[in-house]
């Protein structure tokens, strides 16, 4: 992959995310969840706001990076939760537009803004049957420290039967899918 041209426009990319597994690079610099703030901040610098939800307990604050499309979860001051946004997005709270990333890495393929799943799947040489699919996206689980999950916003079609507010859905349209919004990664924590 190193070798393509597509591969040698990402590498002249500003912000450069490189997901693999239980590898997680930006611009070259590994990170991981459970980091510290401080330890954060030293990758991907200090130009980041955050905010407190009124849903949240006082110890969990987000911050978010709009210029990197990126956003975080801070629990007692570790990262817990880690978003990266492929698509330009507008988060209604905290009133921010998030910058979509062009080009990342994932699972050593490239994944383009305007790839739709299937398209991601095939040139990955996997298949459906190989991960989670939820109506909201996909799921990938890896067995790290703990078990590491990315789920990637893409919504998923349904074959349909029936018309207006009454209809059945089917099978899921794995031919027709969506372009990634975002990818949510966290660790699996079963209570």
């Amino acid at each position: 992959m190193n070798d393509t041209l597509e591969y040698q426009k990402f590498m002249t990319q500003e912000h450069r995310f490189e997901l693999n597994g239980c590898n997680l690079k930006y611009n070259d610099k590994p990170f991981e969840l459970g980091m510290s703030m401080q330890q954060f901040k030293e990758i991907f610098g200090n130009e980041t706001s955050s905010y407190q939800s009124e849903f949240q307990d006082e110890n969990t604050i987000k911050y978010f990076w709009k210029d990197l499309g990126l956003k975080i979860t801070v629990f007692n001051s570790h990262i817990t939760h880690i978003y990266i946004y492929i698509q330009n997005t507008y988060l209604e709270y905290p009133n921010v537009h998030m910058m979509g990333n062009r080009t990342i890495v994932f699972n050593d393929i490239l994944l383009n803004q305007t790839d739709k799943m299937h398209e991601y799947i095939k040139r990955a040489d996997t298949t459906f049957d190989e991960i989670g699919i939820k109506s909201s996206g996909y799921t990938f689980r890896y067995p790290c420290n703990k078990e590491l999950i990315y789920f990637l916003d893409s919504p998923v079609s349904y074959y349909r039967k029936g018309g207006g507010h009454l209809y059945i859905s089917g099978d899921w349209k794995l031919e027709e899918t969506n372009e990634v919004k975002s990818i949510h990664i966290y660790y699996d924590e079963k209570i």
